[in-house]
């Protein structure tokens, strides 16, 4: 465990130097407050605001994620990094979990300065503290996790552009596969067809299940349950990915 925390540790702050990272944090933060001037567009409503304010948290966050996912683990191959920390007494599962770990961390990090952002703008518009707001963070947090999960398993076997293609790929996919689903039977598809759409939807993550913000733009009570179960989702894809990505890595010649 100490050399998963270690690894994490240093990825952390290797990550945080980038100029990359920071000009997107910078961005995003100036998207936050922009919504106000957005909003002035539809009379400065407050679901209004949350809307813009939480779309461009999830939108950042997204690019800061894949940028970190598809980025992290090439730039220790070309480095000698991981050449380095491998020939020491850890293990390539270690390695990985470790890199895994402190691109969570960066990326809390990035969430949680885009979300005092956000909740600094609400207090300051409308005096009250967006408690689903800041649940809906957590949410797309929780898929931004997936995401790097899936970035990670990917690098283990592709170049660094077909990493950031085929993790976009699986992002849209995660966003539109249950609608596939539900528009197939709708329209009676059925056979060989219908078989492929459900095999997409059981492979490929259900990424809606972490969309929340519609919760906090019409401060509609969240079911916990469901937060919940979006949470034990996240933990077991995000743990089959790391599994596959540590079996996968384990037969790489380096």
């Amino acid at each position: 465990m100490r050399n998963i925390w270690v690894i994490a540790k240093n990825t952390l702050k290797l990550e945080i130097r980038d100029k990359i990272l920071y000009g997107l944090i910078v961005f995003g933060i100036l998207y936050v407050f922009l919504t106000l001037f957005m909003a002035d567009l539809v009379l400065k409503e407050l679901p209004m605001v949350k809307s813009f304010g939480l779309t461009g948290i999830y939108f950042f966050n997204a690019l800061v994620a894949l940028f970190l996912g598809t980025t992290s683990f090439f730039k220790d191959i070309d480095r000698k990094v991981a050449y380095f920390v491998i020939s020491k007494p850890v293990s390539r599962a270690q390695f990985l979990l470790g890199k895994f770990l402190g691109l969570c961390m960066v990326l809390l990090l990035t969430s949680a300065i885009l979300g005092v952002a956000y909740i600094g703008l609400i207090l300051y518009e409308h005096g009250g503290f967006d408690w689903l707001g800041l649940l809906a963070i957590a949410m797309q947090y929780l898929e931004m996790v997936l995401f790097i999960a899936f970035a990670i398993f990917v690098s283990t076997f592709s170049s660094s552009l077909l990493s950031i293609v085929y993790t976009s790929a699986v992002f849209f996919l995660g966003h539109v596969v249950s609608q596939l689903v539900s528009d197939a039977q709708q329209i009676g598809l059925g056979g060989a067809r219908l078989f492929l759409v459900k095999v997409l939807y059981y492979i490929f993550p259900n990424l809606e299940k972490f969309d929340a913000r519609d919760i906090a733009i019409h401060a509609v009570g969240m079911p916990f349950a469901e937060f919940g179960l979006a949470l034990a989702y996240a933990a077991v894809y995000v743990a089959v990915l790391l599994f596959a990505a540590t079996w996968i890595f384990d037969k790489k010649e380096m």
